[in-house]
Formats: structure tokens, C-alpha cells, sequence
């Protein structure tokens, strides 16, 4: 967890940090991607997780939220249809990383929510869990399919919780906070029964935590929270509560990007659950807690549209990578698939080929898929896709950071400045969680 304040993540939409033109210079086309093959995948992103290094510190990050103003509702028969692709990469502290194995990939036709177990056993539920230790995540429809509300069908609620690890000091999982928190807010998406544009995520959030502190299996722990609500006209709302963070990229520059809301430095916005055996103790020796509500939540609005690219990640990615790093990992990639191609100007637009590259199965088309001997190949094959690529490419180059000791991330160079004795060097490891979104178009697939 960690605190505000981010020159290293500052930038804006005519800052582009990565050219097409120097791309193509260097050999990097949708034409060379024969040579590349699966190693986007594989030989960039697989690394093992080493020991996490002692140090006082724990994780901080910069991020805050740059927010435009709420967009005018619009008629459903008014607007051009935007579905969007959903992938989820993540990998706990301490474990090997596995791209294809801890991808995630989100299809309403085969599923309605992925990232949480509906089990009623919560020892059921427990040992289901995405291997993302403290960090959680949800991606799900919003209400039912026969709903019968016509912004229902395609709405997408999403979010990623990180758990405070601090309370493994009282001896308290902090998965169970964050892992609980994601599925209460997809089962209150799932049992929405109202116009999916009047669900907002900061509901969304405050039924979640609700139900929290109801939860008699859950008896301490915090967690932050960062939530979305996509509409199929292109509206997302987001509300940021911690040092959880959201980028959008649109072709090849940043949009819009998150600011961590913190009290100070390495102490984020946090939602809690506190026994009231320590609220004693902690009255009696003059102490508090940090108890924010999900109304403290920063809102921000913004209007997606084809091609884009929005990314929600944990500190894990954040305190490893600053924004102009996950611009010049998602670029490369965009490009590489011919998701984004070059035009005469050196800048970049949207290829014809991008809805195609974002369906199970669809990155075959660029990269021809891995040997597996798994047995689930067909399972192997649904995250063989341009979002599923994108969020383990995001989680794969957080994992390499955190374990680099010689390059300072964003972590260590605010630890520097708040503590320039200590010296901290390197990345941060840290539980690692990144849910990519893909915006399409549909009426440009229809006239293909």
C-alpha cells in the first residue's frame, strides 16, 4: 500500500511515449510478429518469484483520479453499440508466474462473473480463489440476461481489491477482506434488477461492504478498492478508494489515469472491519483506525471508444510501473498484433482486425498458438486473445520489475524521497493484479 504524489506517472494525451514510427524503425510490425511468436506470452513474462526482501517499507504508489465531467445519458437507440473484452492477469507474492495458466479471460456467453466463487462453503469458496494472493478481483454482467432493460445486455461491472497487509500482524488473512469485498459487489451486479446506467460503482461498492461487515466468517481486516460500471453506449463510471489505480489509453497516448487517495505517505484510503476487542484496546491507549467508507471514494467519468484500452491494476503493478511504462507495454503490443497500425503522420489508428483479434482464440491470427500438452486445450484457447495478451504482458512486466534490484520503480523512488537514509533500491514485491478492457465497436464489426 502506498501513498500520493506522482511526477512519475504524469503525463498527458500529446505526450506519447512510444512512436509508431520508432516501432516500425526497430523492426517491430505486424509483418515481423512471425519471429516474435509466442514469446509475448511466454519468454518475456515467465519469471520466478523470488523471496520478497525484508524491508520496513511497505508498498506506495502514485496515482490519483483525472476526471472529466459526467457524460449526458444518451438513448439507447441513439448511440453506436461498444462491447467490451475483458481479461484478468494476476500472480500472488512469492509464486512462479504463469501467463496462460493465471489468465482470466471474460465471455457473458460462457459465463456471467469470473474472478469470485459463488459456493456457499466459504472454505469452498476460499480454495477456489485465482492465485492472486491478497489481491482480488470480479468481472461480471450486470443483471440478469432476461432483464428485459435494454442497457442491460452488454453492461460490465468490474473491479480489483487489494487486502492491507498489515493485519497479517493480528494474525488475519487480508485475502478474505479483499476476495470477500469483489464477490458480495458481483453478486449485488448479478441481482441488479433495475437500468444497468442507474447502478453506480460506488453502490456498488457500499453493498459490497456491507455485506463485509455482516460477514460473520470475516471478523477483521481492510482492504482498498478500485470499481467500475461500463454501459454499451460507452459510458464508464470508476470509483478509485486507496492506492488501487485505472489508465486508459487511446491510440498510443494516456487519457485519463488514477491518483491514489491517501492520509499519507504508505497510508492509503482503506475500508475496515475492526474487532471490537482491538477498537477497546486502541481507546484505552489513545489509538484509532482508519475506517473511510465507500463514500469517500473518488468518482470519475469517462466516454470509451473503439480501440481503447483501459486498465485497472493493483500497487503490485503500480509501485513497479509508472504510466509511461504500461503506455510503451500496451503500444508494443497493440501494434506487434496489428490491434493499432501506423499511419502517414507517424501516429497510429485502429485496424479493421482488432474486434477479430479480441474473441477466443482470435491472437492465433497474429501468433500461432502454443504446443500444449495440457488437456485442456480448449481452455488454453479462450485466452488466447488481444486483452488476455495485454493483461499478462502488464502483470508479467510488474513481476520482472519487482524483482530487479538494480531498477528503481516508482516505489522506490518515493521511498527515497520520504526516506532518503533508508535508500531503498529496486522494485517492489508485491501481490501483482491487472484487469485489461478492450472497447469494440459493434456496428464497425457488422460493416466489415
Amino acid at each position: 500500500m502506498i501513498s500520493s504524489s506522482v511526477p512519475a506517472r504524469v503525463c498527458s494525451s500529446t505526450a506519447r511515449s512510444l512512436q509508431v514510427s520508432s516501432l516500425l524503425r526497430h523492426g517491430i510490425s505486424p509483418s515481423s510478429c512471425d519471429a516474435l511468436q509466442f514469446s509475448l506470452f511466454a519468454r518475456n513474462l515467465q519469471c520466478s518469484a523470488q523471496h520478497p526482501r525484508q524491508n520496513a517499507l511497505h508498498s506506495t504508489s502514485r496515482r490519483s483520479f483525472h476526471s472529466s465531467s459526467r457524460q449526458q445519458s444518451k438513448s439507447s437507440s441513439s448511440f453506436n453499440r461498444i462491447s467490451y473484452k475483458v481479461a484478468v492477469s494476476s500472480s500472488g507474492k512469492g509464486r512462479r508466474f504463469h501467463p496462460l495458466k493465471n489468465a482470466y479471460h471474460f465471455d457473458p456467453a460462457v459465463s456471467d462473473v469470473i474472478g469470485v466463487s459463488r459456493d456457499p462453503d466459504p472454505g469452498v469458496r476460499r480454495r477456489n480463489r485465482p492465485d492472486s494472493g491478497e489481491d482480488a478481483f470480479f468481472v461480471s454482467r450486470v443483471g440478469a440476461e432476461t432483464s428485459g432493460h435494454p442497457d442491460t445486455d452488454g453492461a460490465v461491472a468490474f473491479a480489483i481489491a487489494d487486502g492491507v497487509g498489515g493485519w497479517t500482524e493480528s494474525r488475519v488473512d487480508p485475502a478474505d477482506f479483499s476476495h470477500g469485498l469483489c464477490g458480495y459487489m458481483a453478486q449485488s451486479a448479478l441481482a441488479w434488477d433495475s437500468p444497468a446506467e442507474k447502478l453506480r460503482p460506488k453502490q456498488l461498492l457500499q453493498a459490497g461492504y456491507d455485506q463485509i461487515v455482516k460477514d460473520p466468517t470475516i471478523k477483521a481486516g481492510g482492504s482498498t478498492a478500485s470499481v467500475g460500471v461500463a454501459l454499451p453506449d460507452g459510458r464508464v463510471e470508476l470509483a478509485n478508494l486507496g492506492d488501487s489505480g485505472s489508465v486508459l489509453l487511446r491510440l498510443a497516448a494516456v487519457h485519463h489515469y488514477s491518483v491514489p487517495q491517501t492520509h499519507g505517505f504508505n497510508t492509503p484510503y482503506q475500508l475496515s472491519v475492526i474487532p471490537p476487542k482491538m477498537r477497546a484496546q486502541a481507546s484505552v491507549f489513545g489509538g484509532s483506525f482508519l475506517e473511510d467508507t465507500p463514500q469517500d471514494a473518488a468518482v470519475t467519468n469517462v466516454q470509451m471508444q473503439h480501440g481503447d484500452v483501459l486498465i485497472l491494476a493493483t500497487d503490485g503493478v503500480f509501485d513497479n510501473l509508472n504510466n509511461q511504462d504500461i503506455l510503451k507495454i500496451v503500444t508494443t503490443r497493440m501494434v506487434m498484433t496489428g490491434a493499432w497500425t501506423a499511419t502517414e503522420d507517424s501516429g497510429v489508428k485502429i485496424s479493421d482486425e482488432i474486434a477479430r483479434l479480441t474473441v477466443p482464440g482470435g491472437l492465433a491470427t497474429a501468433f500461432p498458438p502454443p504446443k500444449s500438452t495440457d488437456k485442456n486445450q480448449q481452455a488454453l484457447e479462450s485466452v488466447y486473445t488481444l486483452q488476455s495478451l495485454l493483461a499478462a504482458s502488464i502483470a508479467g512486466e510488474a513481476k520482472v520489475a519487482s524483482m530487479d534490484f538494480r531498477r528503481d520503480g516508482p516505489f522506490a523512488k518515493e521511498a527515497q524521497r520520504y526516506y532518503p537514509g533508508d535508500y531503498y533500491r529496486g522494485g517492489k514485491v508485491d501481490d501483482i493484479c491487472a484487469l485489461v478492457m478492450v472497447a469494440i465497436d459493434e456496428s464497425l464489426i457488422k460493416a466489415e
